[in-house]
C-alpha cells in the first residue's frame, strides 16, 4: 500500500506507476488486451488482490472489460461483466459519475454482498472510479482489498489519475476497433458487390444476392420483392421449404402490408416478433409466413427511386437488433444496384428483341407503296411476330365513323372482309374512341367485346390485343391480334403490336400519299401539256428541262431543241432590274412577274408577260416559266389610248366653247330670274366637271409617260381647299351631306400646279359625296407635318376592303360591289400621278362599314 511509504517515496512510486501505465496505454490498441494490462498493473502497484474494469457503449451497456481475483486477471463472460456492473459499486459510480471510496464493504450499502460474504461476516475495502473521455463516462475501474480501511484518499487520487488516462486510451482503442470492424465490413461489402455484379442475368443475380447475404447476417429465410405493375412480386427466395413455389407470387401495394410500408417509407423496419403484429397477418397469403418471428425489411433504392424490398427472416424471437438492421441496410444499398442493373439488362434484352422484330416489320411493311399490298404485309408480320391464331385490320370511314375490316388472316378471314362496326362498337371501337392500345385477357367476360363477328364466322375469341393506327396524331383504324398460341399477351408483345400499328400508320400514309402524288403528277402533266400558255420548266440555273406543246408552237422550236437552252436566251425583260441576280434567290412558292420580248426561232419579237415561280418536282427544286402572249392586249391598249386621246382632244375645243357660251348667257340673264340662274349654274357646273375630266385624262397620259409640264406657283392650300369645297358644295347639299372643315389657322404656302392640285381635291371630294349615302358626313383636314403638308378627305361611306386599297389607284380599276356607283376608274389614278409628280404620296385608310380616309402629302 503506497500510504505506508514516506511522502517523497509515495510521490515517486505514484509517478512511476502513472508513467508505466501511460506506456502500456500507448503500446496497446487491442481493447481486451489493453483492459487486462491496465487492471494487472493497477493491482500490482496499488496492492489490491481483486477488481474489474468495465467499458460501456453509448447506451450505457457493458461491451467489454476485465475481471481479477486472487491477484490475477482471469477470463470472463458477458454475464459476469453485466452482473458486476448492474448490481455492484461500479453501477453506482457510473450513475452518479463520481468516484467512491468504501472503507468497509460490510457497512456500505453500495457494495454488492455475495452469499459467501454474508455467511463469514468479513469486511473488505474497495475503491471505484469512472473512466471518462469526451465528457462522457466510458467505463469504470474498481479495486478491492481483503482488509477493511486499506485504501486512502491518496489511493483514490492516484486511481483517479490512472482512470483519466485509461478513459482516453479506452476510447481510442474502441474507436480503433470500430474502424477496424468498419473496414472489414466495407471490404466484405465490396467483395459482395463484385460477386453480385459479376452477372447481369436476373435468374442468376437475384439468388446470388441472397447467398451473399449470409456473409453479413445470419438468417433462416430471405426473399427479394420487386416492384412491377403496381404490385410487389417475389423475384428470389432462399431458406423456405419450397423456394421455387414462391417465385412469381405477388401482393398488392397495400400500405398495411409491412413490405409495402417499407417500400413507400423508404427506410428499414425491424420487428422482434412479427406474429405479435396485427399487420403481419395481411402477409399470410404467402406460404410459410407463419414460421417467421424476427424480421427485417430493407428498401432497395436506386437514385432515390424504390425498386423493391429485401426481407430477412429468423424463426427466433428477438434475433435481430439495431446493429443487424444497419448491416442489412448497408447490404441492401449494394444489392439494389445489382438488382437494378439486372432489371435494366433484362429490359434492354427485351427491347433489343422488340427492336429487331420492329426493324424486320418495318423492312417488310415499307417494301411496297401499293396500299392493298401494304395492308396484307402488315397482317402477315403481325401473325408472324406475335404468333397468334388470327389478326385483322380495320380502317375508319371518315364520313360515317364506322370501322370497316380491310384485311384479315386466320380462320374465317374471308368472311371478315367488308364487315363494319358502328362508332364505339366492340373493343376496336373503344380503342378508336380512347386512342390507346388495350389487352383483353378474357374476351368473353369483357363487356366491350362484340360477339357478332365470332358468330358470323364461327370463331371463338379467347384473348385479344388491339392498338390504334394513327396518321398525324389522328386515329385512322385499328390493328387486332387474336388468341396468342402461348396463352397470353405479355407487356412487351403489347408494345410490339403498338409498334407495328405505328409502322402501319406510316406505311398507309406513305401508300396513300404515293397514290395521291401519282394522281397529282398525272393531273399536272395533263394541265401542263394542255395549257394554252407556253410553259417552260428549268433548273435553278435557268436551263430548260421540259416544255409543253404551247411553248414549242409559240417559240417555233421542237421539244428536243428547247431542252438544254437557257430561258433568258429566248427572251429579254423590259426592265432587267426586275430579275434577281441569281435565280436561286427565289423563295419556294414566290412568284416573279415582268414584261419583256421573246424571240421566235425565226427572229421576230413576241411581246410577253413572264411569270417565274420556284416549284418542287419529286423533291427537287425547279423554276416554272409561263410566257403569256400579250400582243393582242398591247394592241388593244394602244387602240384604247389612241381612241381616248382622240375623243378627248375632239371634246376639249367644243367643250370650251360651251362653257364660254354658258358664262355669257348667265351674265345676260337678270339676277332676279332665279329659275334661269339655277338652270345655268347646274349646266355650268356640269360643263366644268366634264372639262376637268377631259383635262385629267389628257394629263393622265402625259403623267404616265413622264411628259407632263407642271406650272408651279406659290399658293395657299387653305384657299385652294375653300375653292374646291365651294365647287362641290351644291352637290353635297343636294344629297344632304354635312361638310366639315378641320384646318389650322395657318398653313405654309406650297409650290404647286394650282389647277392640277385643285382637280385632285375636287376628285377626292366628289368621290366622298358619290360613295356616301345621303345624310353622311364629309371632313376635309390639313396639317403641317415636318417638311410636308398632309391633306385628308374622310367620309362615312361603306369603306374599302384591304385587298382593294392599292388597286383603286390604278387606271381603269374600280371597286366592284353591288349598289356602288359606276365610273371609269380614272379619277384616283390621276390623283396618284398628280401627287407623285409633285413629290408627294397618296394613300387610303379604311375598314369595311366604317368609311374611308384618303390622304396625300405635298412638300413644303
Amino acid at each position: 500500500m503506497t500510504s505506508d511509504l514516506p511522502p517523497s517515496e509515495r510521490t515517486r512510486t505514484s509517478l512511476e506507476l502513472l508513467y508505466s501505465i501511460s506506456r502500456e496505454l500507448a503500446a496497446h490498441l487491442d481493447l481486451r488486451e489493453l483492459l487486462q494490462r491496465i487492471l494487472q498493473l493497477t493491482l500490482e502497484k496499488v496492492g489490491a488482490n481483486s477488481g474489474s474494469i468495465l467499458v460501456l457503449d453509448e447506451h450505457g451497456q457493458v461491451t467489454e472489460g476485465a475481471l481479477a481475483y486472487g491477484g490475477m486477471v482471469h477470463d470472463h463472460t458477458a454475464e459476469q461483466l453485466t452482473d458486476t456492473f448492474e448490481r455492484g459499486l461500479a453501477g453506482w459510480v457510473v450513475e452518479h459519475q463520481q468516484a467512491a471510496l468504501v472503507a468497509s464493504t460490510r457497512d456500505d450499502p453500495r457494495w454488492l454482498r455475495r452469499p459467501d460474504e454474508e455467511s463469514n461476516g468479513e469486511s473488505r475495502s474497495a475503491i471505484s472510479v469512472p473512466l471518462t473521455a469526451r465528457d462522457r463516462v466510458v467505463g469504470v475501474l474498481t479495486l478491492v482489498h481483503p482488509e477493511a480501511r486499506h485504501f486512502s484518499e491518496e489511493d483514490l487520487t492516484l486511481l483517479t489519475a490512472i482512470a483519466d488516462q485509461a478513459g482516453i486510451a479506452v476510447e481510442n482503442a474502441r474507436l480503433f476497433a470500430a474502424e477496424q470492424e468498419r473496414r472489414r465490413f466495407a471490404a466484405t461489402l465490396q467483395e459482395i458487390a463484385r460477386a453480385i455484379s459479376s452477372s447481369l442475368d436476373p435468374d442468376h443475380v437475384f439468388p446470388l444476392v441472397l447467398h451473399q447475404l449470409e456473409r453479413v447476417v445470419e438468417y433462416d429465410s430471405a426473399s427479394i420483392f420487386l416492384l412491377e405493375d403496381n404490385r410487389l412480386r417475389i423475384a428470389a427466395a432462399r431458406g423456405f421449404q419450397d423456394d421455387d413455389a414462391l417465385l412469381g407470387l405477388s401482393v398488392p401495394l397495400d400500405s398495411n402490408i409491412l413490405s409495402v410500408k417499407v417500400l413507400k417509407d423508404g427506410k428499414p423496419l425491424l420487428l422482434a416478433d412479427v406474429q405479435q403484429d396485427s399487420e403481419w397477418s395481411r402477409a399470410q397469403g404467402l406460404p410459410e409466413s407463419d414460421r417467421i418471428r424476427s424480421w427485417i425489411g430493407a428498401p432497395l433504392v436506386v437514385r432515390d427511386r424504390p425498386v423493391g424490398v429485401l426481407n430477412v427472416d429468423s424463426h427466433a424471437v428477438g434475433a435481430y437488433g439495431p446493429a443487424e438492421v444497419e448491416v442489412v441496410s448497408a447490404f441492401a444499398d449494394h444489392a439494389a444496384t445489382a438488382v437494378a442493373n439486372a432489371q435494366l439488362f433484362a429490359q434492354s434484352q427485351r427491347q433489343v428483341e422488340a427492336m429487331v422484330a420492329l426493324a424486320e416489320a418495318a423492312r417488310v411493311v415499307t417494301a411496297s407503296l401499293d396500299l392493298d399490298d401494304v395492308l396484307q404485309r402488315i397482317l402477315d408480320q403481325t401473325m408472324r411476330t406475335l404468333d397468334v391464331e388470327a389478326a385483322s385490320l380495320a380502317l375508319l370511314d371518315p364520313e360515317t365513323g364506322d370501322l370497316e375490316f380491310k384485311v384479315a388472316r386466320g380462320k374465317g378471314a374471308d368472311r371478315v372482309l367488308g364487315l363494319r362496326l358502328g362508332k364505339g362498337e366492340g373493343v376496336a371501337g373503344w380503342v378508336v374512341e380512347h386512342g390507346e392500345p388495350v389487352v383483353v385477357p378474357d374476351a368473353q367476360a369483357d363487356p366491350r367485346f362484340y360477339r357478332g363477328v365470332d358468330k358470323k364466322i364461327g370463331f371463338q375469341t379467347h384473348a385479344l390485343a388491339c392498338a390504334p393506327i394513327r396518321m398525324q396524331e389522328r386515329v385512322i383504324g385499328v390493328l387486332e391480334a387474336i388468341n396468342p398460341r402461348h396463352g397470353e399477351f405479355p407487356p412487351e408483345e403489347m408494345e410490339l403490336l403498338a409498334g407495328i400499328a405505328g409502322l402501319a400508320g406510316t406505311a398507309i400514309s406513305h401508300a396513300q400519299l404515293f397514290a395521291e402524288t401519282q394522281a397529282a403528277r398525272q393531273r399536272y402533266a395533263s394541265l401542263f401539256e394542255d395549257s394554252i400558255d407556253p410553259i417552260l420548266i428549268s433548273d435553278l440555273e435557268g436551263i430548260v428541262t421540259e416544255a409543253n406543246r404551247s411553248a414549242q408552237a409559240f417559240l417555233g422550236y421542237g421539244h428536243h431543241e428547247l431542252l438544254g437552252r437557257a430561258v433568258l436566251s429566248m427572251h429579254v425583260p423590259d426592265d432587267a432590274d426586275r430579275l434577281p441576280r441569281n435565280l436561286r434567290d427565289l423563295d419556294p412558292g414566290e412568284v416573279l412577274s415582268y414584261q419583256g420580248r421573246a424571240t421566235h426561232k425565226e427572229g421576230h419579237p413576241l411581246p410577253v408577260e413572264v411569270y417565274v415561280k420556284r416549284i418542287d418536282i419529286g423533291g427537287q427544286p425547279f423554276l416554272q416559266w409561263i410566257l403569256r402572249d400579250i400582243s393582242a392586249r398591247l394592241e388593244l391598249d394602244e387602240l384604247r389610248t389612241d381612241l381616248t386621246s382622240m375623243i378627248f382632244h375632239d371634246l376639249r375645243s367644243p367643250l370650251g366653247n360651251v362653257i364660254s357660251s354658258l358664262e355669257v348667257l348667265r351674265s345676260s340673264v337678270p339676277e332676279d330670274d332665279e329659275a334661269m340662274q339655277s338652270v345655268l349654274s347646274i349646266a355650268l357646273r356640269s360643263s366644268r366637271r366634264l372639262s376637268r375630266l377631259v383635262d385629267s385624262l389628257l394629263d393622265l397620259g402625259q403623267l404616265e409617260s413622264g411628259q407632263a409640264a407642271l406650272h408651279k406657283e406659290s399658293a395657299s392650300l387653305g384657299a385652294l381647299i375653300a375653292e374646291a369645297v365651294e365647287e362641290i358644295h351644291p352637290v353635297a347639299e343636294s344629297r344632304g351631306h354635312l361638310l366639315r372643315f378641320d384646318l389650322p389657322r395657318q398653313l405654309p404656302e406650297v409650290e404647286i400646279d394650282v389647277d392640277m392640285v385643285r382637280r385632285v381635291l375636287i376628285n377626292l371630294l366628289e368621290n366622298a359625296i358619290k360613295y356616301t349615302r345621303s345624310g353622311g358626313r364629309i371632313t376635309i383636314a390639313a396639317r403641317h407635318e415636318g417638311d410636308h403638308v398632309r391633306v385628308s378627305v374622310s367620309d362615312t361611306g361603306p369603306g374599302i376592303a384591304p385587298h382593294d386599297q392599292q388597286a383603286i389607284f390604278e387606271k381603269f380599276s374600280r371597286v366592284r360591289q353591288e349598289g356602288r356607283p359606276k365610273g371609269l376608274g380614272l379619277g384616283l389614278a390621276f390623283c396618284r400621278l398628280a401627287v407623285e409628280a409633285h413629290g408627294g404620296q397618296i394613300w387610303v385608310e379604311s375598314e369595311l362599314g366604317k368609311g374611308a380616309t384618303f390622304s396625300f402629302t405635298l412638300p413644303v
